[in-house]
């Protein structure tokens, strides 16, 4: 069991030391996929800006997966005998595994969803993989110096009272507002026309395409027209231009944790419509021209049309200000500071029990 922390020193210390990090993940931003992996990418970033020195384990993407994780294994347990790391942070899923796959160096594992909720499959339930990885993060949460999950949701699911809720930071540099106008005249789109985007991958079954479409049919019933825009695969910067250049957008998700594209959005002072999934209430909750919606058509093209309706742009930006990645990072550096602590805590009472007993004559 994680120690008890103190949430007052995780949100308010100013921490001055800097780290040697070795970063653990499945997906990184690379150039065949620039898509994937980027809120990692924006936590790396995050920690370099500051100071630290953050190393990445990150199997070539194109390899088997089994030989992906073998790799990594390898990798994590031969540079931490060197001594060199302070913390060893894993990413999502049997990822975080990897990063406990050594015993000297202190590890912090961050899950980000359904790695801890369960993969929500097109019937409606889980999937048995799915269920096995949950199991041996809740493990995990018991054999970690330190934990972050994204919702509160999350956190109930880790079986652990000490997570951190920590949702990923925003780009507030490169997700901001851009003029709808000049922007739809770079990509090429119609001025006149309204738009809404998907910046999701249609092919999942947990993001719900369908729904979206049907939603833009009830909102034309209800006479409006719009276009659903698929943004998907597109390095961050080009996502930035369709959200921008976008009237609105949608996310019908089934099931999320913490739906980064949803904060990427109201940094743009774009209007979302959304259904009710992990932190989506939470997030827009101060912010007129969005919605959160059950998991129907109907409700969505309500929303959408209050949505196109809305003409200026949000306050999004403003409401979502806490959520900036440079504001996160700090609670990230704390959180190592208190993972530290616990791991030479653990080893002074290890020591203490290894002692040899004196007799008395």
């Amino acid at each position: 069991m994680i120690s008890t922390v103190s949430r007052e020193i995780v949100q308010n210390k100013a921490v001055k030391t800097r780290y040697h990090i070795l970063m653990v993940t499945g997906v990184y931003p690379t150039k065949e996929r620039p898509h994937k992996g980027t809120f990692v990418k924006a936590i790396v970033d995050s920690l370099v800006a500051i100071g630290n020195e953050v190393e990445i384990v990150h199997p070539k993407p194109d390899l088997p997966m089994p030989i992906r994780y073998i790799l990594a294994i390898l990798q994590v347990f031969f540079k931490t005998l060197t001594g060199r790391y302070d913390i060893v942070h894993g990413h999502y899923g049997l990822w975080c595994l990897v990063a406990r796959m050594q015993w000297t160096t202190p590890v912090v594992v961050a899950f980000l969803g359904d790695d801890l909720l369960g993969t929500v499959t097109s019937q409606g339930g889980h999937s048995k993989k799915s269920l096995f990885v949950v199991r041996i993060g809740q493990w995990l949460c018991r054999h970690v110096e330190a934990v972050t999950v994204k919702t509160q949701q999350m956190k109930t699911a880790s079986l652990t009272d000490d997570a951190f809720v920590i949702p990923d930071g925003i780009n507030f540099e490169l997700f901001t507002p851009m003029p709808r106008e000049k922007v739809r005249a770079a990509l090429g789109w119609d001025q006149d026309r309204y738009y809404v985007v998907f910046a999701n991958n249609p092919a999942i079954p947990v993001k719900n395409f369908a729904l979206a479409q049907a939603a833009i049919e009830c909102l034309q019933k209800r006479g409006m027209t719009a276009e659903l825009v698929v943004a998907t695969g597109l390095p961050q910067a080009k996502v930035v231009q369709y959200i921008n250049a976008s009237n609105a957008l949608i996310l019908p998700s089934i099931a999320e944790g913490s739906p980064n594209v949803v904060r990427e959005a109201s940094a743009c002072n774009v209007p979302i419509v959304a259904t009710n999934v992990g932190d989506v209430a939470e997030v827009l909750a101060r912010t007129e021209g969005c919605s959160v919606c059950p998991h129907d058509a109907e409700a969505l093209a309500i929303g959408l049309e209050k949505a196109l309706k809305h003409t200026e742009r949000t306050t999004g930006r403003a409401d979502t200000a806490h959520l900036d990645s440079k504001v996160l990072v700090e609670q990230i550096m704390a959180m190592y500071e208190q993972a530290i602590e616990r791991k030479k805590q653990v080893r002074h009472e290890e020591g203490r029990r290894t002692e040899p007993c004196l007799k008395e004559y």
